[in-house]
C-alpha cells in the first residue's frame, strides 16, 4: 500500500513555510561604478600590487594598480612593469573623513571603503564587505568596476 499525502498536509506545510519568513522581503540592489580610465597592459601578464588611495584633493577614491610580465620573463623578454592610477570620482569621502560613499540616483549614500589603521599604525584604505572590485582584462585592455551592494556580500569560504 502506498502513502499519498492529502491536500490538507500540503496546505499546512505551505502555511508553516510562509509563516517562517518575514512579511517584507528586502530586495538586494547592485550598482556597478566604472572607472573613467581604461589602460592597456601586458596581454599575458599578472597583477602585482593593488593599493587604494585618495585623489582629487582627498575627495574621491582611486586605485594604484601594478602589472608585470613576470610569468613570461626569459632571455628575450626582460621583466617589465606597468603602473596605473584608476580614479573613481563617483566614490567620495564622507564628512567623517574615514568612509567613502557612493550616492545612488535615488539619493541613498552607500558605504564602499574605509580608512583604517594598518600595519605599524599606517593608515590604509580597504573595501567594505558591501563592495568588491572587478578587473576585466581582455587582450590587456583594462576596465575596472566597483560593484556595490546595499547588503553585505557573502563571506568567502576560504
Amino acid at each position: 500500500m502506498r502513502f499519498f499525502p492529502s491536500p490538507l498536509l500540503y496546505l499546512v506545510m505551505a502555511i508553516l513555510l510562509i509563516a517562517g519568513y518575514p512579511a517584507e522581503a528586502h530586495a538586494r540592489h547592485i550598482w556597478r561604478v566604472t572607472s573613467p580610465e581604461h589602460e592597456q597592459t601586458f596581454t599575458y601578464g599578472s597583477e602585482q600590487t593593488r593599493v587604494w588611495v585618495t585623489r582629487g584633493g582627498n575627495s574621491h577614491l582611486a586605485l594604484l594598480l601594478n602589472f608585470t610580465n613576470d610569468p613570461y620573463v626569459d632571455r628575450n623578454n626582460p621583466r617589465e612593469y606597468d603602473n596605473f592610477i584608476f580614479n573613481f570620482p563617483d566614490i567620495t569621502l564622507g564628512a567623517d573623513g574615514h568612509t567613502f560613499y557612493y550616492r545612488t540616483s535615488d539619493g541613498r549614500s552607500l558605504p564602499v571603503a574605509a580608512k583604517r589603521s594598518g600595519f605599524l599604525g599606517i593608515e590604509e584604505i580597504k573595501l567594505l564587505n558591501t563592495s568588491y572590485l572587478e578587473v576585466k582584462k581582455p587582450h590587456g585592455y583594462l576596465t575596472l568596476k566597483l560593484v556595490i551592494q546595499d547588503h553585505p556580500f557573502p563571506a568567502d569560504s576560504d
